[in-house]
């Protein structure tokens, strides 16, 4: 993975967040397409994390990328002028300090490539996913271990900390039951982050409507929301998108990072662990 000179990914990644809610638009409630996530081709293994962002914005029709050096294993050669896209790796810097061993985790980027933008290569395309999205959907559901109590009833979905209880209104209740499970999926999102599950800082820990501890906390839960509907194929184009939703994003973001310009790259990642618990799941 040959990196070329240096870039401030962060900056990168948080000006393609705000551009895109500028435009109306949440990056996290990205459709995927019907090929499904964005993965390797020559690996078969998915994105994670922030990359999975990345990727899902590129119009494309086929979610499928290369490293260079993956092109040239291939013996495929780029089309002219086409254009790399920047992912992210983490490496760890390790030093000794008072007979110990220190590990410093530190952002890395390296390039891949659209299929689209080879030739040479005789690739063999994926079928679009076919998915029995409600049978996924209660399946994903049945995957997560020792999940909350889930009550069904009221008109205010919740998670509620103290008693590990999600409360949501009936299926009949919603337009469709893709809206149902979107946004069960949500509050089982939250539900990850209980003390005897992932015990994330921003759940367990008290505070307010609208604090930043708060939008942390949710940020979280809407990226992992985003990527349960992938994984069971419902899409997130099923949920608010409303420019009220996209004004309220793009405000506190806006504030959040002025003070912390790894705040998206981070709730990626505790999002990914939450998905990965929920589907019972063993991060790479």
């Amino acid at each position: 993975m040959k990196t070329q000179g240096k870039k401030d990914m962060y900056a990168i990644i948080n000006e393609m967040i705000l551009q895109k809610l500028s435009e109306g638009k949440a990056p996290w409630r990205q459709s995927w397409n019907s090929f499904g996530a964005p993965r390797n081709y020559a690996t078969n293994k998915c994105y994670r994390g922030i990359n999975t962002m990345i990727l899902a914005q590129q119009d494309v029709e086929y979610p499928l990328y290369l490293t260079f050096l993956q092109v040239k294993e291939l013996g495929g050669r780029l089309k002219k002028g086409s254009k790399s896209i920047d992912v992210i790796y983490w490496k760890t810097l390790e030093y000794e300090q008072e007979e110990s061993i220190k590990r410093i985790p530190f952002l890395k980027y390296y390039n891949v490539f659209n299929i689209s933008c080879l030739e040479g290569v005789d690739f063999k395309l994926p079928q679009q996913q076919q998915h029995d999205r409600l049978s996924d959907c209660e399946n994903l559901l049945q995957a997560m271990p020792s999940p909350p109590s889930i009550l069904f009833k009221g008109d205010q979905p919740c998670y509620n900390r103290n008693t590990d209880v999600v409360t949501i209104p009936k299926l009949e209740n919603f337009n469709s039951p893709e809206e149902f499970y979107a946004t069960l999926f949500h509050e089982l999102s939250h539900a990850t982050g209980h003390e005897k599950r992932l015990n994330r800082e921003t759940l367990v820990k008290p505070t307010t409507f609208g604090s930043e501890a708060y939008c942390r906390e949710e940020l979280v839960a809407e990226i992992a929301t985003c990527f349960l509907c992938a994984e069971t194929g419902i899409g997130t184009q099923t949920l608010d998108n409303s420019a009220s939703y996209i004004q309220w994003w793009l405000q506190r973001l806006k504030t959040l990072l002025k003070s912390d310009e790894k705040l998206f790259v981070r709730s990626s990642a505790l999002a990914q662990r939450a998905e990965d618990y929920i589907l019972a799941r063993s991060p790479d």
